[in-house]
């Protein structure tokens, strides 16, 4: 990630971080999460250890302070229910650990919707989860976020949530367009407070100061130049 976006700092872990597994070969749904920032912000953020290969989670020294959480939750398939769940118990360990001190912002794919129109164990789990642990998000309506490969519908599955229901400023979901290649829609949170970049002052004319090496001055031109200046002024 450091290498495509030299500019910003990053927090990435990946499926097969420990086993190393080709694009080719890389299994539906098990791919990675990352967080990007600008360096600027890096004294203020610490990276934690909590997580796992499709969760991770950061804070920000801000005012108020944040826990960001970048989640990837299992595709729906055989058997995921218990996966999805597991993964669920992660983040709620993270949310019951830093929500008396942080302001919560869990973000992602998170592979099931909280819209009523759809009902399968992962959007029931989610559904659930999200009650429990109070976490809210703007009403955007049916807006999808997910559109199927093989153009077998689309779904609302992307989600940012907070536990504080006055965090957003604004929070959108872009329409698709051909240069985004994934399947999925951006979707955009922003808070009602911001963090400043620390930037430096390069406008400030520098002001150089001369030192004079006397040791290892040359008395005899010294002495002439200031013989020819003090006759220019007798005169």
């Amino acid at each position: 990630m450091s290498n495509l976006i030299p500019s910003l700092e990053n927090f990435t872990r990946c499926h097969d971080v420990n086993e190393p597994i080709s694009n080719f070969e890389s299994p539906r749904g098990q791919a990675g999460v990352s967080i990007l920032w600008p360096r600027q912000w890096s004294s203020k953020i610490k990276k934690l250890e909590v997580g796992n290969e499709q969760i991770i989670a950061f804070t920000i020294a801000t005012e108020p302070m944040l826990c960001i959480i970048n989640a990837y939750m299992p595709t729906i398939n055989t058997n995921s229910e218990t996966q999805y769940s597991e993964c669920l118990d992660i983040i709620f360990d993270i949310i019951e650990k830093y929500q008396s001190k942080y302001v919560i912002i869990l973000a992602g794919d998170l592979n099931g919707t909280l819209l009523q129109t759809r009902t399968n164990k992962h959007d029931s789990l989610l559904r659930e989860f999200v009650q429990e642990v109070s976490l809210f998000r703007p009403d955007i309506g049916n807006q999808p976020t997910f559109f199927h490969h093989a153009h077998h519908g689309s779904s609302q599955i992307d989600y940012i949530l907070s536990n504080r229901n006055n965090l957003s400023k604004k929070y959108c979901i872009l329409d698709k367009s051909y240069v985004n290649t994934s399947a999925h829609c951006a979707v955009i949170l922003q808070t009602n407070f911001s963090i400043p970049l620390l930037v430096h002052n390069t406008s400030q004319k520098k002001i150089t100061k001369m030192k004079v090496l006397w040791e290892k001055r040359d008395e005899m031109s010294c002495f002439i130049r200031i013989f020819k200046h003090w006759k220019l002024i007798s005169k």
